[in-house]
């Protein structure tokens, strides 16, 4: 084979495996995302704080439910009150889906679960949500979650 070929061929696979890496490098990040918003959910349940602040930036997130007059931002001090309170918190997040546009990602799925006073045990709600996640250092933020019922 002379040279010439030898560097057009040479050129066409390593062509293709970086292809292969950046698709395989974005699924990747796209699974993280998904599992970031579920993980989040997760550790709601738990009353995992340190777990719930590190998806929420410091300046806290937006929020838009259909109870809601107006859209909110919820802090991070927000999440302390709600472990500290006797409130019953059951969430987890089914049917995730991902899409990508560069470092950002819009999360779609249905919330499940309730969050509800101690004494009074609340229904279990599937609530439809879009959040928006931004990425950053290695980790995603989580910038704004729309809930549907």
């Amino acid at each position: 084979m002379n040279a010439t070929i030898f560097r057009c061929v040479a050129g066409v696979v390593l062509a293709a495996v970086a292809l292969a890496a950046s698709t395989a490098s974005r699924a990747a990040a796209d699974v993280d995302v998904a599992s970031a918003a579920v993980d989040l959910y997760a550790r709601m349940t738990a009353r995992d704080l340190a777990g719930v602040l590190r998806y929420i930036p410091a300046a806290g997130f937006t929020e838009i439910g259909p109870s809601a007059p107006s859209v909110h931002v919820l802090k991070p001090a927000a999440f302390e009150a709600l472990f500290n309170s006797d409130a019953v918190i059951k969430l987890r997040a089914e049917d995730v889906n991902v899409q990508r546009f560069g470092s950002t990602a819009v999360v779609t799925g249905v919330r499940v679960g309730s969050v509800g006073p101690k004494e009074k045990p609340s229904t279990e709600l599937r609530a439809p949500f879009t959040m928006v996640w931004t990425s950053g250092n290695g980790s995603w933020q989580l910038l704004h979650i729309h809930l549907s019922y």
